[in-house]
């Protein structure tokens, strides 16, 4: 139950966090961001001292995290942020410090590959750079490629800035930047991001019988955006839910017609809990660089009792 163990890394994190510094001294910086959820070979920390990845490991202030061919992690952001890094990528996680050397605002820095990235940080936006481009951003999702002669951007939800040597955008959600270079006039290339992956739930309604758990199908499918034509793009798919009691099958993989059934199991909340809500949200997002053109998929499901 992959998703329980996501939980319970969460709340120790919230817990290790709360108890690190605010402040750097010259010779230590406070852990700004943990590695977790790895699939195939990672590394990470220092650039010149970089390790062998593992779940749980503390990132921090101008550290790095690699992930080799074929491999994956997710990085937890101190504030609630979460970047899920793709194959062949290498990222620096930063702080810039203000004037008064508060912590106040997140740098990242892209130097190769791609990844979808979550972002809360209200106000305090954080500032993502990655070759010729700089974004700028706060409560948005994006996924943002960096190769030797292009870049590509797609925002899923928010508003991102993006600036390059010689322009800048505004991207609302659903719109992408495509194979753009350091001197293009970007509002010219802004479009919008063809397709997405749809979910639906089967039972549509589903309900708990006392103490027994209910089986869910998530069904998945790419289709294209606005009109829900079928798209006929496989590839793997990183799936998430935002209730405790998930039982999520740790690969998932749509097929050459686009499309994949999923098999969850959902047990009911304890009796003592007073903060389920009666409904569980599933978050979809292509696991892979090459799916900058989807869209993210979301369904929220409410589960009765008899």
């Amino acid at each position: 139950m992959h998703i329980c163990r996501w939980y319970c890394i969460s709340i120790s994190l919230f817990l290790l966090f709360g108890t690190l510094p605010e402040f750097c001294s010259a010779k230590s910086f406070p852990a700004i961001a943990v590695l977790s959820q790895i699939k195939g070979k990672v590394k990470a920390g220092p650039a010149k001292k970089m390790v062998e990845g593992t779940n749980g490991l503390l990132l921090r202030y101008r550290q790095r995290v690699r992930t080799e061919k074929e491999g994956r992690a997710t990085v937890f952001i101190k504030d609630g942020s979460e970047i899920r890094l793709f194959a062949d990528t290498v990222l620096t996680v930063g702080a810039r410090k203000t004037h008064n050397s508060r912590w106040a605002r997140y740098r990242l820095i892209l130097r190769s590959g791609s990844f979808w990235g979550h972002f809360v940080r209200g106000k305090n936006h954080v500032e993502i750079s990655g070759g010729s481009m700089r974004l700028q951003l706060s409560d948005a999702s994006i996924r943002f490629t960096k190769k030797k002669t292009r870049n590509d951007i797609a925002v899923t939800s928010g508003k991102v800035k993006v600036f390059n040597k010689s322009s800048f955008v505004k991207l609302q959600r659903g719109q992408r930047l495509y194979q753009i270079q350091k001197n293009d006039f970007m509002p010219q290339k802004v479009s919008m991001i063809p397709n997405e992956l749809k979910l639906w739930i089967e039972p549509s309604e589903p309900v708990f019988s006392g103490t027994k758990p209910i089986e869910l199908k998530l069904n998945m499918q790419v289709v294209r955006s606005g009109s829900d034509r079928k798209v006929e793009r496989p590839g793997p798919v990183f799936l998430k839910g935002n209730y405790y009691n998930l039982d999520i099958p740790d690969s998932i993989r749509l097929n050459t017609d686009g499309n994949a059934a999923v098999r969850i199991k959902v047990d009911p909340p304890s009796q003592e809990d007073r903060t389920f809500e009666g409904s569980v949200t599933f978050h979809a997002i292509m696991d892979h660089s090459a799916f900058d053109d989807v869209r993210d998929g979301k369904v929220r499901v409410k589960l009765g009792s008899l």
